[in-house]
């Protein structure tokens, strides 16, 4: 049956309504969506780094803490004294035997590795290494002795898992080539700037400035008798005609003496810069230079 004019019409105008309807929403479709892929490509949720690594630093000073206490008071206690252990670790329904006297002259305890091992509920669980100065009896030489003590860390609260274990030390590591092949004799203008600068480091209250380049963070330490450079070399040979701001690393080898003569050895790894045609010190170096060809030389554990 035909429709009637009027009816055409107001289809006609229903299909052109539900097409700018299906227009305006597939735009907004298209916005919404270009404005979640840009929060999450070019403004995403960042963790808080920042954060996270504060609170898991409080957690591990928390836990080398609590270990390092529980040790000393577990290697001390006496048989009077079991009691208070249980501030660390639930003791066992059998019974501890413990010393009538301490066990250990206990000094010196030292954290060292804190790692968290993972989770169990609501509650981490780390492992925590503990150094500690260890004597048969007080006028004894001390050993070295570590540790390792496992602690869960529930709302904050660390509690020793168990009673702590021996280990052994970490071993003497392994020595590495320096690289500082260039002797530098007296006449060396590099090493005159560096003996002036060590003797005036060490020992004098003024006059530092001459040696040292401007605006460096270096003051005079002070305290000691002397100073004297034995030896002192470059990283690569001196060069004739410098450039401005060109920079060398020098090893110094020190021989100074206290206020009480006492003599100690020192070494300084050092930048010096050329600073107007004159070498300066620029800083103390945090680590030596070490040869890019240099190899790990592990150090044979002495025997006790």
């Amino acid at each position: 049956m035909a429709l009637s004019k009027t009816w055409q019409g107001r289809l006609h105008r229903w299909r052109g309504g539900a097409r700018r309807a299906g227009l305006v929403a597939v735009t907004l479709a298209a916005i919404f969506g270009a404005a979640a892929g840009c929060k999450v490509f070019l403004a995403p949720d960042r963790p808080d780094f920042i954060g996270i690594a504060q609170r898991e630093r409080n957690q591990q000073s928390m836990v080398g803490a609590f270990a390092s206490d529980f040790v000393v008071a577990w290697r001390t206690a006496t048989v009077n004294q079991r009691d208070s252990l249980q501030r660390f670790i639930t003791l066992p329904e059998q019974g501890l035997a413990l010393p009538s006297t301490p066990a250990a002259v206990i000094t010196a305890p030292q954290v060292g590795p804190v790692l968290r091992m993972g989770t169990l509920g609501d509650t981490e669980l780390y492992t925590a290494v503990i150094s500690v100065n260890e004597r048969a009896y007080a006028s004894a030489q001390p050993t070295r002795t570590f540790y390792q003590v496992p602690i869960s860390l529930w709302n904050r609260q660390p509690r020793a898992l168990d009673f702590p274990a021996q280990i052994n030390d970490p071993g003497p590591g392994a020595d590495f080539t320096l690289d500082y092949r260039n002797a530098l004799g007296p006449e060396s203008p590099v090493f005159a700037v560096v003996a002036g600068f060590i003797r005036t480091y060490l020992t004098a209250t003024n006059g530092l400035d001459r040696y040292v380049v401007a605006g460096a963070p270096l003051r005079p330490i002070v305290g000691y008798q002397s100073a004297v450079v034995s030896t002192a070399a470059t990283d690569r040979s001196v060069p004739d005609t410098p450039a401005p701001g060109e920079q060398l690393h020098v090893r110094a080898t020190v021989v100074a003496q206290t206020s009480q003569f006492a003599t100690v050895n020192l070494a300084y790894p050092l930048t010096v810069e050329n600073s107007g045609g004159t070498w300066m010190v620029a800083a103390i170096d945090l680590v030596p230079q070490v040869g890019t060809q240099s190899d790990a030389n592990p150090v044979a554990k002495p025997h006790n």
